[in-house]
């Protein structure tokens, strides 16, 4: 019975004397200079980040038929129906399948960096992640194709300059021969 109550005693003096160092070092603080305390406040409010307001509404982001709808139109032969709602994202979208459908083929590794930053601009819902996530499939498949092409086309130059230092030996032989 003893020991626990010098364990009580013991575990609440050194809390009150933790306490009390606590307050005396803030009190210290507040009575040393009224006007450093204005200062450090004026200081703390400026380097503080400031929270943005919440908006009223959760944001919307265009369903995911919308935005198959939208790459279907910026890319010809389909018409979306007019909706009068606008959504979170939408002219980013429709600008970046604009620039997609014509620069895929001749620039897949500036629509590729397009993408990547329109994926990181907000936070899209898992579908249109998805979506997203299949054009730069796309895209990447694109990019390695254009790899493989210019890979197959440097090959062929090759075998074609070989080709025709081989046809100058042949005419250079037969030259000397008639000779």
């Amino acid at each position: 019975m003893r020991s626990r109550s010098m364990a009580i005693l013991c575990v609440l003096s050194s809390t009150i004397v933790l306490s009390g160092c606590e307050i005396n070092n803030a009190h210290q603080r507040a009575v040393s200079s009224p006007a450093a305390v204005t200062d450090t406040t004026t200081k703390n409010k400026s380097t503080l980040p400031s929270p943005k307001v919440r908006p009223k509404s959760d944001p919307i982001y265009p369903p995911t038929e919308q935005v198959i709808a939208w790459h279907a139109n910026q890319c010809g032969g389909f018409k979306v129906i007019p909706v009068k709602q606008t959504y979170l994202g939408e002219t980013e979208l429709k600008h970046f399948f604009k620039y997609m459908c014509l620069n895929v083929n001749t620039n897949p590794n500036a629509v590729m960096s397009k993408l990547l930053k329109l994926d990181l601009a907000y936070f899209w819902p898992d579908d249109i992640k998805q979506y997203l996530w299949l054009q730069k499939q796309q895209v990447t498949m694109q990019i390695n194709a254009k790899k493989e092409q210019q890979a197959l086309n440097d090959k062929m130059q090759e075998t074609l300059t070989s080709l025709a230092t081989i046809e100058q030996q042949l005419l250079l032989r037969e030259d000397t021969k008639d000779q």
